[in-house]
């Protein structure tokens, strides 16, 4: 009975937990109020709500690790060294990334909270020990880019630790309602719609297409823009993802954009319930095929339960299928950095953990 009152109050207060501006916006993804994916995309199988979240609150530990996992945190002076010509790439946990090259940073999706949820202390809770950077004097940070509004990579708390150490806050259209109503300067948040850019010292940022979805509560579903992202820095050619579903896009993107020296693609979440949402892990590879990715960080992976599969199998399934298609990947601990065309970080650390 406890733990059916408890799925109810969530279910009300994700209902509810909803701000967004009543907004028209001047974009040909925005129709009857809310946004679109290029192709349709039906809600199909989803199934009860409350038996969703039921089963994300309580039935999340059978596919959990059994034990914490070690994450490495980011040391201050690494964090504010200049890496030269280099780019370098730190996988945070789930979708967050820091990427340093010369003497620019850039971060994707920081999420701090312990648990992504509208409730503090129910929800997928995060596998690791640590936050890498969390607590830590990361210093200036050019840029924060902002895939969604989905809780596991739009987090208040970490905005709120980032805010006043941040330049530019890149975010879709409407999304930065949030980082407003958190404390960041509307000056230094830009949203993009899909093909459009913006310009900093040492880099470019493109906001592209992502087959997804957005809303934070019951009532504001696909009120806000997601996205994926290419990122041009030093030189350097990276796309981010964000959370989508496999799409034909990916073969343009990476025809207008690509090759790219480093991609961070999601490989987790996927479900039968949502095929328009996440990819398959295989079909992760297949993207990056067509994105013409040099080097791939799987990401969105071992740091929280958002699916119905054990937490390993996303990358025991992707580097099965990379190695069958002679794709070369990056697997590395959360907070340890490798360079970009160097060493490759392979070891398969997750099999020491049950």
């Amino acid at each position: 009975m406890g733990k059916i009152f408890l799925a109810a109050a969530l279910i009300v207060v994700v209902m509810f937990a909803t701000y967004e501006k009543k907004v028209v916006y001047a974009s040909e993804h925005f129709r009857d109020g809310t946004f679109h994916n290029l192709i349709e995309t039906p809600n199909k199988g989803s199934g009860s709500k409350f038996l969703s979240i039921y089963r994300i609150l309580f039935e999340s530990g059978k596919f959990s690790p059994k034990e914490t996992i070690k994450a490495h945190r980011i040391n201050p002076v690494y964090a504010n060294m200049n890496t030269g010509d280099t780019l370098q790439a730190t996988w945070l946990g789930h979708a967050s990334v820091m990427l340093k090259q010369g003497q620019t940073k850039i971060i994707t999706d920081p999420v701090f909270s312990d648990r992504v949820s509208p409730i503090s202390f129910l929800g997928p809770a995060r596998y690791t020990d640590i936050n890498p950077i969390e607590g830590v004097n990361i210093g200036y940070v050019d840029a924060v880019i902002i895939s969604h509004n989905h809780y596991d990579h739009l987090d208040e708390k970490a905005i709120k630790a980032l805010r006043e150490r941040v330049g530019m806050f890149i975010v879709p259209l409407g999304v930065g309602q949030y980082l407003e109503k958190w404390g960041v300067d509307p000056l230094r948040i830009i949203e993009l719609d899909w093909y459009q850019s913006v310009s900093m010292p040492n880099m470019k940022i493109t906001a592209t297409p992502a087959l997804h979805r957005s809303g934070r509560g019951y009532y504001d579903t696909n009120k806000t823009l997601w996205a994926s992202y290419v990122i041009e820095t030093g030189g350097y050619r990276v796309f981010f993802s964000g959370d989508s579903g496999y799409m034909e896009q990916f073969k343009q993107i990476g025809h207008e954009f690509g090759p790219f020296d480093l991609s961070l693609m999601d490989i987790g979440a996927y479900n039968k319930k949502w095929p328009y949402s996440h990819m398959t892990p295989e079909q992760s590879v297949q993207a990056s095929e067509d994105l013409g990715s040099r080097l791939v960080l799987p990401i969105h992976w071992g740091t929280f339960t958002l699916s119905e599969f054990y937490w390993k199998e996303p990358i025991e399934r992707f580097t099965a299928a990379a190695h069958e298609k002679h794709l070369n990947y990056a697997a590395p601990e959360i907070g340890l950095p490798f360079t970009v065309g160097g060493a490759v970080p392979a070891d398969r650390w997750w099999e020491k953990y049950k």
